[in-house]
């Protein structure tokens, strides 16, 4: 749930509102992130490396649909690119190369579905750095008006072994591995990381993997979120970086 939550918080932030007050009908942006993980269960094949997935997809909508989508412009491809890398590695799928998404319109597709195809498209030497967006075929698009380009993101090149090491109060040396994409922190007993700290909000913070790392998010705290003693809503941490929740302090480690 993390993954989706993530997802429209972000394309939210992308339109300045739009999100609110415009998709309350018609095929919702959560719903074809839905649809590719759904697509991605349904097609993985066992090898003798691992269970592979498609990372290639081409989804096609409506044109009215594809109207209403288009305000996101190239967020919506990107982000649906995130979701599928996000859901690879909380899986344990293997991508033989980046995620590629594409939306195009199609008349032939009734208002409020999709049609979806995915395949397999393997880069020798695997996965690298992230890829610059690849603009489609076609005739030209508007400068804000991207939806029908492919939207290309590879797999997060973040340490595979890192772990959340709580530095005061009676937890102090407690460690927790970091795995998947999302950790929350805070004194309630159901976030990944507990702290018995009364300046530390029930749900404070998380821990999100994006595409170029892990970054320390705030979740709405009484008394905020720091890394390194410098407080902001989100921020990137690397290891050997210290967060600050109220008076409570984790530190993100290597092993």
């Amino acid at each position: 749930m993390g993954v989706l939550q993530d997802f429209e918080r972000r394309l939210e932030g992308a339109v300045e509102g739009f999100f609110a007050r415009a998709f309350r009908s018609g095929l919702q942006p959560v719903e074809l992130a839905k649809a590719l993980q759904r697509y991605a269960a349904d097609t993985q094949h066992v090898t003798a490396d691992g269970v592979v997935v498609p990372n290639v997809y081409r989804i096609q909508v409506s044109t009215k649909d594809h109207d209403r989508l288009e305000t996101f412009g190239e967020a919506l491809p990107r982000e649906l690119a995130e979701v599928l890398v996000s859901t690879a590695s909380d899986r344990g799928w293997r991508l033989r190369g980046p995620v590629k998404v594409r939306i195009d319109a199609d008349d032939g597709v009734a208002y409020g579905r999709y049609q979806l195809a995915g395949r397999v498209e393997t880069v020798d030497g695997g996965p690298g750095r992230a890829a610059r967006p690849a603009p489609a075929t076609g005739g030209d698009q508007a400068p804000r008006k991207r939806l029908d380009q492919t939207q290309v993101v590879s797999p997060s090149t973040a340490p595979a072994t890192l772990s959340l090491r709580v530095r005061t109060g009676g937890e102090a040396g407690a460690s927790v591995p970091v795995r998947g994409s999302r950790l929350t922190l805070g004194r309630h007993s159901g976030c990944d990381v507990t702290l018995e700290d009364t300046t530390v909000s029930r749900e404070h913070a998380a821990l999100v993997r994006r595409n170029d790392g892990w970054w320390a998010v705030d979740l709405g705290s009484t008394n905020g979120t720091s890394v390194n003693g410098t407080r902001a809503a989100e921020q990137r941490v690397r290891p050997g970086d210290r967060i600050e929740l109220g008076d409570a302090v984790v530190e993100l480690v290597e092993g």
